[in-house]
């Protein structure tokens, strides 16, 4: 069972969305996630989380350029926040890089030592999602991302990374070692990774609805082998082992 709401208007734009989740399984269930463009908070509500082999229970990821293996005992409950990745600055208080391509305990993050027992006790999942909406107000609505990296992080995501960076640093007026160092701080990662990441997240959406030389183009790689060289990369398999895989996760 999986429950999904959009926060509050405050927080709309900040955080992308909110999931309560219950999966109950016979069996341990192992799959490949990720890498997405949000960073994410997961709030376990029991058992635990193994994330490339490391055991978690509540923590944040920050953003990956690859996708990650995760596995649960086989009952898993609990709730996900999305984040933006320049309100998660906000809420991270310190560069994003820092927690890149990690897995963070969320005790080192968010000082809310009795957020799990509230929750856990709250009536319903609406409740439950209207007291995420108070914990995170005071610390996201009025988070001021500088409005370059602002800028530069929405012409991305329009373009779905197809856009150089080169001609983003020509807009700013910037040098590209100074977008480099405001992304690693403000999103995590410099702008090209951005670019990379944004750029296989269409593609993967759109995996399946054309060829996969018609997806290339659509998407920005220089042709279908350069497509495949990314998947690979990011997923470990090639578009069509992914695609086949995704239909059988979601089976």
């Amino acid at each position: 069972m999986q429950i999904r709401r959009a926060p509050e208007a405050p927080l709309a734009g900040r955080v992308t969305s909110y999931y309560g989740f219950e999966v109950e399984t016979p069996e341990p269930v192992r799959q490949r996630e990720g890498p997405g463009t949000d960073v994410v908070v997961i709030l376990t509500f029991e058992e635990h989380w193994l994330i490339d082999g490391e055991r978690h229970t509540s923590f944040i990821g920050g953003l990956h350029d690859r996708q990650v293996m995760t596995e649960h005992p086989g009952r898993s409950l609990g709730m996900q926040i999305n984040l933006d990745p320049l309100a998660a600055r906000a809420l991270v208080g310190t560069p994003l890089h820092e927690i890149a391509h990690r897995t963070v305990p969320l005790e080192a993050i968010l000082d809310e030592p009795f957020l799990l027992e509230r929750l856990v006790e709250a009536s319903d999942w609406s409740a439950r999602f209207a007291l995420l909406d108070d914990v995170l107000a005071p610390r996201l609505v009025d988070a001021r991302p500088s409005p370059e990296v602002a800028w530069a992080w929405r012409r991305l995501r329009a373009t779905h990374g197809r856009i150089p960076v080169g001609e983003l640093t020509a807009e700013l007026g910037w040098s590209r070692k100074r977008i480099v160092a405001r992304f690693r701080d403000e999103i995590g990662l410099p702008p090209k990774a951005v670019a990379r990441l944004l750029r296989f997240e269409r593609a993967r959406g759109l995996a399946g609805t054309m060829s996969w030389g018609e997806l290339a183009f659509e998407c920005g790689f220089s042709d279908q082998s350069h497509l495949i060289a990314e998947f690979r990369r990011i997923t470990g398999r090639t578009p069509e082992t992914f695609l086949q895989d995704t239909v059988a996760q979601a089976a």
